[in-house]
């Protein structure tokens, strides 16, 4: 039999495995912090909803459901609240259905106003790609993914009307997710994204999503994952895929291979990326690689070169992206904070330690105004790269102001 303390340690284990704070996945599911911390002290039973909400949330597979049902049978002959079967079965419905999202809302979505509802997707998709690249994912990953969440009953209802917009939404939802570092979230919009693409016959939804979910790997220092992801979305060898859809596959293979340290792959890669991207203008692109521009492609070149441990190219390319996002995108703020805390990287592997300081704090600086768990992880990993130097002074100068900002964002 189980008791409370099983139920919470399961959840908490979740939570530090997705790298979420009660506060963080209280959001996500639109719940009070405070019931949710309640619940998890053993103060108060949880509700099939939010047992459901929360397996969903993060990617538990039942397991939370069933250990929430175990807590209501203790709690039965104490005269506690059950949660009854039908609705356990709702929730258990909930957690195997990624459509329905963290909430399973019963009302569907309304197109707006002279619109179709692919139409008010496509409309809705530009407007969140625009504010993604000035605010970041901690603070949009909620809307989009409880109008993914209604917009799921609506295509149900209607799916020639919506579905390969959905598709989008969701791997915009994922992406979103992703930046927030709530990996489980990300995992099941992705690979809703990559069903919806099978399911409409576009190939190009299909392995644009499969190459997130390699990145997303890449990211996580999953390399084996990664790269076989990106192999299996750039094999989808099909007229259906356009230019853009072709760069962005050819750079996430290439930092798959970097990944691996395998210098010639990754070359090869790139090489074939910047062809791609030479064709961009022959095709109608579609929304979701709108994205991908030339900036895009130096910043991932500069990574890829970092990961090689290449610092050189990979300074040459960076300082490439960051005076392209100053000329044609000076608004997309997590961007250059990503490029400049990366740049910070190669000037520390080069043993410039002032040089990569300065251009820490200046990623710092702007990390301030938008919220990216992503980005601000990456900042931390600068941080403990420079335990090593901890006596130069402008060492402690960016470990104070690291910690002073870290602690007002928190």
């Amino acid at each position: 039999m189980s008791t409370g303390g099983d139920f919470a340690r399961t959840v908490r284990a979740s939570l530090r495995e997705q790298k979420l704070s009660i506060r963080a996945a209280s959001r996500a599911m639109n719940y009070d912090h405070a019931f949710l911390s309640r619940v998890l002290s053993g103060k108060q039973l949880p509700s099939a909803e939010l047992a459901a909400s929360l397996d969903t949330l993060l990617g538990a597979d039942g397991e939370i459901i069933e250990k929430a049902g175990e807590l209501s049978g203790d709690a039965q002959g104490n005269g506690s609240p059950k949660i009854s079967d039908s609705e356990m079965g709702a929730g258990r419905s909930i957690a195997g259905d990624v459509k329905d999202a963290v909430n399973a809302p019963v009302l569907g979505i309304s197109p707006f106003g002279g619109m179709t509802l692919e139409e008010s997707g496509e409309h809705l998709l530009k407007m969140f790609l625009h504010l993604d690249d000035e605010l970041g994912g901690d603070s949009l990953f909620l809307p989009l993914s409880r109008y993914v969440a209604r917009m799921a009953v609506s295509v149900r209802e209607k799916p020639n009307d919506g579905l390969l917009v959905f598709g989008q939404l969701n791997q915009m939802a994922g992406w979103l997710a992703l930046d927030g570092n709530n990996h489980a979230a990300a995992r099941n919009y992705f690979s809703e994204a990559v069903r919806v693409g099978h399911e409409a016959d576009n190939p190009g939804l299909k392995a644009s999503a499969l190459a997130y979910m390699s990145l997303q790997e890449t990211y996580r220092g999953r390399q084996a994952p990664a790269l076989s992801l990106a192999q299996e979305a750039i094999s989808l060898n099909s007229r259906q895929l356009t230019p853009l859809i072709r760069t962005i596959l050819g750079t996430r293979l290439a930092r798959a291979y970097a990944s691996l340290g395998n210098e010639v792959s990754c070359r090869k890669a790139l090489e074939s990326a910047r062809k791609e991207f030479a064709k961009v203008g022959s095709l109608e692109e579609p929304h979701y690689v709108s994205y991908v521009d030339s900036i895009e492609v130096a910043a991932q070149e500069g990574a890829c070169y970092l990961d090689l441990g290449m610092s050189q190219k990979a300074v040459t390319s960076l300082t490439s992206a960051i005076g392209l996002l100053s000329i044609h995108a000076p608004n997309r703020v997590r961007d250059r904070v990503h490029y400049l805390s990366r740049l910070a990287k190669c000037y520390l592997l080069d043993g410039e330690v002032e040089q990569a300081c300065q251009t820490g704090r200046h990623a710092l600086d702007l990390s301030r105004t938008i919220g990216s768990a992503r980005v601000a992880e990456r900042l931390g990993e600068f941080e403990e790269s420079l335990v090593p130097y901890g006596k130069a002074p402008r060492v402690i100068e960016f470990r104070e102001q690291y910690r002073a900002t870290t602690q007002a964002l928190t």
